[in-house]
């Protein structure tokens, strides 16, 4: 089916593993992303929302993004995590969404997400966009404290001369607010382009 978007000068869809622990707000993420991008779907309220057991798939085309994105939205409590690396060889794109209102929470995050990263699956190249959800909560100081959690399992895993993109986001999950720059961000860099590792 690739090969056919390739014919025809169609992006070819691209595919995207949501990975977080349990409570830090990965579907509810996804349901807004529906919200933003697919006028058919509305995404279910956060009152709505259950935790992920196995996976949730979403899919969205629009012409903003210039690209098809699916993503796998794969379950975060603690034994469900044994299955994340299943789908780390197939993905194009990494997207992590973390609690940046609760320190605890950020801390467990964190360990998941450098445990992710040392996969041999994992590829060394894919893009990563962390969203910090619940930043209604967490305010600057949280986002801050995201960042630079970050940044610091980043430079453990990937070192200083990585050419991964990456990048954090403060989304709020009831809202919908701060999902389309960072669902943009992740769309461009997906997309073939010689300007890729120029990304602000």
């Amino acid at each position: 089916m690739e090969a056919v978007y390739e014919m025809m000068g169609y992006p070819k869809p691209k595919r995207v593993v949501v990975l977080g622990i349990q409570g830090a707000g990965k579907t509810s993420a996804l349901e807004r992303v529906k919200d933003a991008y697919d006028a058919n779907a509305r995404g279910l309220r956060p009152d709505q929302i259950i935790s992920t057991v196995g996976m949730n798939i979403a899919k969205i085309s629009n012409a903003e993004l210039n690209v098809e994105l699916t993503f796998w939205d794969l379950g975060g409590a603690f034994g469900l995590r044994g299955i994340w690396e299943s789908y780390f060889q197939d993905a194009d794109a990494c997207l992590y969404v973390v609690d940046g209102a609760e320190e605890r929470a950020l801390e467990e995050s964190m360990v998941e997400l450098e445990r992710a990263m040392r996969n041999k699956r994992f590829s060394k190249s894919m893009p990563i966009l962390i969203i910090s959800a619940k930043s209604d909560l967490s305010g600057p100081e949280g986002l801050e404290m995201v960042r630079a959690s970050c940044e610091d399992v980043f430079a453990r895993v990937d070192g200083g001369g990585s050419r991964r993109q990456t990048r954090v986001f403060p989304v709020d999950c009831r809202t919908g607010l701060g999902v389309k720059p960072a669902i943009e961000w992740l769309a461009r860099a997906l997309a073939p382009s010689s300007s890729l590792f120029s990304l602000s």
